[in-house]
């Protein structure tokens, strides 16, 4: 059956009595993409209640039928130029066009008689998108120098669209000063460009309301520094001991990375691009000022690290004490002892004597550098052990210098028995304070004794041994001689007790004396009283 004989009398039936309701599309406009399908929806759920249902095109200058069904007879009429291209719907009477050409563009209208009579119409508006394709960013500098640098970025794609640009996956950030984005979108400008400006990495987004298109990752190389500048030393410290080694580091934070030139006292040194150097068995010509300085090539900047003042000393070893050879005579000699190093200058000088500082007297002087020590007419209480400490800034060294006084003799002494019984043993020694020891000679009553110890041992005292006995000192170096005397008594009877000392025994015999003359008077007393007294012997 041919459809199109129904047209006529379906204009008459609507004529006569048919009337439209409201519009039985979803929207009144919607988009569509050149290469896709658009659907236009309805808000219908069922025709089964509808006669007939149209859709045409409305190009501005005529209606162009698209399709039209006839539910009584379960006929779709659709255009020839339409067949390959609408899918229709009979539920819900929704209808789907494409592939999408440019020509689709305008408005749809769908109109629907129901079995009653009514008519229900509606129109969209179909806008015809180009799909987005090509997005691409390109940049008006391929480096750029930090805070030097203004950088334009121009996003490009093929299709219907607008743009917005990400950092990562965040809206880059525009504050219309550092940052500025044209009025089409498409183009950035960065002034005085920073280093992070554009590591995001950055990405164009081209879209429109149906889809979007994504650029590749754009990443500027932005060169900077250097800056931040640190040289590091090892061993650290300002003194170094002559022979160590010593190691310089330098590091920058710089893109690309920076040149480095290290510098001594000012001067520039063979080691222009290391990280580090080390100068082993460092001398005394290696002191002095020490830096880094850093170059970018492509930045054109310079900068220096701080400066390291380094000052190689020689270790003091060897230190010796050296005095006089002469001989020390208390209260005679002056002294001279003076404290050197075979390798390495002293900075200070310390004396120590037993343990105790040493500080200059009326006797006792130090020279102006301290390494000599000058004692005048020296005493026995100089004697002792000396110590000289040397220091400078990287080590400390020392020497011990034992003096000896020589002195004496003094107090010179004899100890033993002032009297023994006949026969008895005795023993007298001889002592004396004296450095170096005293030489001892014996005399009894003036005659000298063959004996050069200082103990004389009297095996059986008897009679010729009674005496007094001298004990002579002798020092062979100071020359000095000192004697003494003790007096020595042998006793048949060994009346004297010879735990008496010689003033007790002197008043034991006063005492019998005094009791002898009491007993004399008592007796003559007696006589001239005329009473015989009878006498005690």
């Amino acid at each position: 059956m041919d459809f199109f004989n129904f047209r006529l009398p379906l204009l008459i039936l609507v004529a006569l009595g048919c009337y439209s309701e409201g519009s039985p599309l979803l929207y009144d406009k919607t988009n569509g993409v050149i290469g896709k399908n658009v659907t236009f929806k309805t808000t219908i759920t069922s025709a089964k209640d509808f006669l007939t249902i149209t859709w045409n095109f409305n190009k501005g200058s005529e209606i162009v039928p698209i399709m039209t069904s006839v539910l009584m007879t379960n006929t779709d009429n659709i255009e020839e130029t339409y067949a390959n291209r609408i899918t229709y719907n009979k539920t819900t009477c929704e209808l789907q066009l494409g592939p999408l050409v440019k020509e689709d563009k305008g408005e749809y209208i769908l109109t629907i008689v129901t079995l009653k009579g009514k008519q229900l119409s509606g129109q969209i508006d179909l806008n015809v998108l180009e799909p987005v394709t090509d997005v691409k960013i390109s940049s008006n500098l391929s480096e750029a120098v930090e805070l030097n640098s203004t950088v334009v970025l121009t996003c490009s794609a093929k299709g219907s669209f607008t743009y917005k640009w990400l950092n990562g996956s965040v809206p880059l950030a525009v504050d219309g000063t550092h940052i500025k984005q044209n009025a089409v979108g498409n183009e950035l400008t960065i002034s005085e460009v920073y280093r992070t400006d554009l590591r995001g990495p950055i990405f164009c987004v081209a879209e429109n309301a149906l889809e979007s298109g994504k650029s590749a990752p754009f990443n500027l190389t932005v060169s900077y520094g250097p800056e931040q500048i640190v040289m590091t030393q090892s061993p650290t410290g300002s003194f170094l001991t002559k022979g160590s080694n010593l190691t310089f580091t330098c590091s920058a934070q710089s893109d690309p990375p920076a040149q480095l030139q290290w510098m001594f006292n000012g001067q520039a040194m063979p080691q222009k691009t290391s990280l580090n150097i080390t100068l082993a068995n460092v001398e005394e010509k290696h002191s002095g000022n020490y830096s880094c300085v850093a170059y970018n090539a492509k930045t054109k900047r310079f900068v220096s690290s701080q400066v390291a003042v380094v000052s190689v000393l020689e270790a003091l070893s060897g230190t010796n004490i050296s005095g006089s050879s002469s001989l020390l005579i208390a209260g005679n000699s002056t002294v001279n002892i003076t404290c050197s190093a075979a390798a390495g200058k002293a900075e200070s000088v310390e004396w120590l004597k037993d343990t105790k500082p040493v500080t200059s007297g009326d006797r006792l002087t130090l020279s102006a550098d301290k390494k000599t020590l000058t004692i005048v007419k020296v005493v026995k209480e100089d004697a002792g052990s000396y110590k000289c400490q040397l220091q400078n800034k990287v080590n400390k060294d020392e020497s011990t210098y034992v003096m000896v006084i020589n002195y004496g003799p003094e107090s010179v002494n004899v100890k033993g028995k002032n009297a023994v019984k006949f026969d008895e043993r005795a023993e007298l020694k001889c002592s004396a304070d004296s450095v170096p020891a005293s030489k001892f000679s014996w005399k009894l009553n003036g005659t000298a004794l063959n004996n050069s110890l200082p103990d004389i041992v009297i095996e059986k005292a008897k009679a010729t041994d009674s005496g007094t006995y001298t004990c002579e000192a002798f020092n062979p170096i100071t020359g000095m001689t000192k004697t003494t005397t003790h007096k020595f008594a042998v006793t048949e009877v060994g009346v004297v007790d010879e735990g008496l000392s010689g003033g007790a025994i002197a008043g034991i015999v006063i005492g019998v004396l005094v009791a002898i003359i009491i007993i004399a008077c008592i007796i003559k007393r007696k006589k001239k009283s005329g009473t015989d007294i009878p006498s005690p012997y």
